[in-house]
């Protein structure tokens, strides 16, 4: 009987881990949906990355991202340092470690909207770009999620869109607490 309790208890320890493990939960749904948690930056963005499919290491991009396959892929911005963000380590496509770098994350489809306003062939890599962005961590996670970008006079990518898609993307992957 005692070893039967001890087994039932292990399984539903185990269930319950693997189901709040998977997705975005209530807590992280909260957060990231609520447009009061992303704080606007000026920040030199030092290098764009492009996360490869096939390997899951990040690739460096200095030239302008002008091609139709990259509307499907989520870009990093490399920033400088910033109070409240955290840095970390990164594996590159050519498998070299990075040193501690803070990677601003934009959606697959906040790089679309990015590409089709033509952000990508009117910056340059090294320009200031107002960003604004989520600087939350969470269970050793970074969550620096991007949903407006402005360079210059122009507005690439607003705050209601980027956050919506944000919301959109959480919706599909979901946990179950």
């Amino acid at each position: 009987m005692r070893i039967k309790a001890l087994f039932l208890s292990f399984c539903l320890l185990l269930i319950l881990n693997l189901t709040t493990c998977l997705g975005y939960n209530n807590i992280m749904y909260k957060h990231l949906s609520n447009e009061y948690n992303y704080q606007t930056y000026k920040v030199a963005v030092e290098k764009i990355y492009v996360c490869n499919k096939e390997t899951g290491k990040l690739e460096e991009y200095n030239d302008a991202i002008h091609d139709e396959s990259y509307l499907s892929t989520t870009v990093y911005f490399s920033v400088s340092e910033l109070d409240g963000f955290y840095g970390g380590e990164y594996i590159l496509g050519d498998g070299t470690r990075t040193e501690s770098m803070v990677l601003l994350e934009v959606l697959a489809e906040n790089s679309k909207i990015l590409l089709e306003n033509d952000f990508y062939k009117n910056f340059l890599v090294g320009n200031v770009v107002e960003i604004q962005s989520s600087d939350w961590v969470y269970m050793d996670a970074n969550f620096y999620y991007v949903i407006g970008v402005r360079y210059g006079e122009t507005q690439y990518l607003n705050a209601e869109d980027g956050l919506q898609n944000i919301v959109d993307m959480m919706d599909k992957d979901r946990s179950l607490f």
